[in-house]
C-alpha cells in the first residue's frame, strides 16, 4: 500500500529527450525597430582605383610638355633664323665682309608672334670695328617696328656711331691742316698740339675744336687755343692778333653721307666719355630699299 506522503514520480515509458530551442537570427536593426519581409541589404563593393582617370591626365600632362618643348624649339630657331637674315642685311647695306661680326637682338618675348604680325617690335644691332671714310668706329643700330618684309618701310631707324680717342686722330690732320699730336677729348672739345706761323716763327699750340653739325655735315669749329700756360677761347684770340690767326680758326667740314646709306641722315655729334659720339635716323625707310642699299651723296 502506498505511503500517502510521499509524492508519486511520473511514470516514463523511455528514455527523455530535449527539444531544441529554436535559432533567431542575429539582426543590427535597432532594438524596437521592425523589419520588413520585403526590406533588401545591399551591400556596395569597395571602390577600384580610377586608373582610366590617371591615364588621360598623365596624357594631357605629356601632350602639354611636349608642345612646350616644340614652341621652345620652334620660338629658338625663328630668333636664330631672323637675326641671320638681319645681320646679312646690315652687313649687305654697310657694304661689310660676309664674315664681318654683327650681334641682333631682338626685342620681346615672342619672335614667332612678331612674325606672325609682320613687324618686329625693336631690333638692336652692334657692328663693331666700321669704317667712315678715315674714321673707325662702332655701330649700333636700334630700329622700331621692323618690316618682315624688307621691302616695306619700316617705322624708324637709329644710328649711333662711336669713335674712340685714339681714332680721332685719323681726321684732326685733316681738320688742322698740318701735322698733329696728343689728341684728346674732353670737356665738349677735341684737344690737339699743332704748329703755327707767326711773323715765319713757328709756334706749337693747343688748338680745341667742338663738332657741330652744318649742312648734313660734321663740321668742326676751332673754339679754343692754348698758347704756353694760356687759354684763350676763339673770340679772344682774334681780338687780340685779328686776321693773323684767321687760318687757325676757320671751320672744317667733314662728310661723312657718301660712306653710309642714303637713308641714314647725320642729326647729331657730341663729345662724349673720351669717344666722339655721332648720330644718324632714318624714318620709314625699307631695309631692304633703294634708300639703304644706296650709298648717300655730300652736297
Amino acid at each position: 500500500m502506498a505511503d500517502p506522503t510521499t509524492p508519486s514520480e511520473p511514470e516514463t515509458s523511455g528514455p527523455q529527450t530535449t527539444e531544441p530551442e529554436a535559432f533567431e537570427p542575429a539582426t543590427t536593426e535597432p532594438e524596437g525597430a521592425e523589419v520588413s519581409a520585403d526590406t533588401i541589404v545591399v551591400v556596395e563593393p569597395a571602390p577600384r582605383p580610377r586608373r582610366r582617370g590617371l591615364i588621360a591626365a598623365l596624357i594631357v600632362i605629356g601632350v602639354v610638355v611636349v608642345l612646350g618643348i616644340a614652341a621652345v624649339i620652334a620660338e629658338s630657331l625663328a630668333r636664330q633664323q631672323v637675326s641671320a637674315l638681319i645681320g646679312d642685311q646690315v652687313r649687305e647695306s654697310l657694304q661689310l665682309e660676309p664674315e664681318h661680326p654683327v650681334e641682333v637682338t631682338i626685342e620681346g618675348a615672342s619672335v614667332l608672334l612678331q612674325v606672325i604680325g609682320g613687324r618686329l617690335d625693336a631690333v638692336t644691332v652692334e657692328a663693331p670695328d666700321v669704317a667712315v671714310g678715315e674714321l673707325a668706329g662702332d655701330l649700333t643700330l636700334i630700329a622700331q617696328g621692323v618690316a618682315i618684309d624688307a621691302t616695306q618701310p619700316s617705322d624708324s631707324v637709329q644710328a649711333v656711331y662711336r669713335v674712340a680717342e685714339a681714332d680721332v686722330a685719323a681726321i684732326a690732320g685733316f681738320l688742322a691742316g698740318t701735322v698733329i699730336n696728343d689728341v684728346q677729348l674732353d670737356e665738349r672739345e677735341i684737344r690737339f698740339q699743332t704748329a703755327f706761323s707767326f711773323f715765319g716763327i713757328e709756334f706749337s699750340v693747343g688748338l680745341g675744336l667742338t663738332p657741330s653739325v652744318q649742312d648734313g655735315q660734321l663740321a668742326f669749329t676751332p673754339s679754343s687755343v692754348q698758347l704756353g700756360d694760356e687759354r684763350l677761347d676763339a673770340a679772344q684770340l682774334q681780338e687780340q692778333f685779328g686776321g693773323l690767326v684767321e687760318p687757325l680758326l676757320t671751320s672744317q667740314s667733314f662728310c661723312v653721307a657718301q660712306y653710309l646709306p642714303q637713308a641714314l641722315e647725320l642729326t647729331s655729334v657730341q663729345v662724349g666719355d673720351e669717344q666722339l659720339v655721332v648720330v644718324f635716323a632714318a624714318e620709314d625707310a625699307a631695309l631692304g630699299g633703294p634708300e639703304f642699299s644706296t650709298r648717300g651723296a655730300c652736297g
